[in-house]
């Protein structure tokens, strides 16, 4: 039986964390932190609050936390109709440039694998540099690997089939007994930061931010705080891709312009 954790209890834990580099959670939500610490104390066998706090001094537990309190993205192409729209409202306008694109908070490796998918199969990867970026050093390190979950492989399959262009799935990845990986050698252009988003201190501007499906993990306040943030580090008439359920804070109204609302991608003004 897991540890049962109330708000005072949350409140003390992310007070804790936020003392140690890479471990600030106090923007977060209390509905995430709540089921991520539940995942981390069940992960890491914790029994108590009091056990919690004393192995923070342990730089080992420490990287075992920042692993377990991200939300793996399981299946990659998720959501065909984001894809589909970069491909065909980004990548025109960048033909022939060198490019850079951040995915600030890269919680497992399947959705920078799918971008680089859709780079290799415009025949562009070569002009993009790509900096993927994590609290932890172990996950950049197995994204950085090719690391995917053997077992949504039909799933990952089916939904490239869904952007109704190549069929050459298969000749990205290398399979062997119970394992699937994502070719090392697609992922020369892929830079990779162990470093919370919090803590970045990333100085150069990007063409293109990718912040999918991680609005939803922070309070309104401080989403739009790091929104404000994100944003200064996307190049004039740079985009920005979001969540298709996350809506843009009406203070980025006047910065951002919308290029496709429905799947939340917008282009900086300037």
């Amino acid at each position: 039986m897991g540890v049962s954790l109330s708000i005072n209890d949350i409140k003390t834990v992310t007070n804790e964390m936020a003392r140690y580099k890479n471990l600030n959670y106090s923007g977060h939500s209390f509905s995430f932190l709540k089921r991520r610490l539940s995942h981390v104390f069940l992960q890491l066998k914790v029994k108590r609050l009091s056990q919690f706090a004393e192995r923070l001094s342990e730089e080992s537990f420490r990287e075992g936390v920042r692993y377990h309190m991200a939300v793996n993205v399981t299946e990659m192409f998720r959501d065909p109709g984001f894809w589909r729209s970069l491909r065909h409202n980004v990548f025109p306008v960048m033909e022939g440039k060198k490019w850079s694109v951040w995915f600030p908070d890269t919680p497992s490796g399947e959705e920078v694998y799918s971008f680089i998918i859709l780079l290799s199969e415009a025949g562009i990867l070569d002009n993009v540099n790509i900096y993927s970026q994590h609290a932890s050093a172990t996950k950049c390190k197995e994204i950085a690997e090719g690391f995917l979950d053997h077992k949504n492989a039909e799933l990952n399959y089916n939904n490239y089939r869904r952007l109704e262009e190549e069929d050459k799935f298969e000749e990205y990845f290398l399979e062997g007994p119970g394992s699937w990986t994502f070719k090392k050698e697609l992922l020369n252009s892929c830079n990779f930061i162990a470093k919370s988003l919090e803590e970045t201190d990333v100085d150069e501007c990007f063409d293109l931010i990718v912040f999918r499906n991680a609005g939803i993990n922070y309070t309104s306040q401080h989403l739009e705080e790091l929104l404000g943030k994100i944003v200064e580090r996307l190049n004039p008439r740079g985009f920005l891709a979001l969540g298709v359920k996350e809506a843009l804070p009406a203070s980025m109204e006047g910065v951002l312009a919308p290029v496709d609302k429905k799947e939340s991608i917008y282009r900086k003004l300037g």
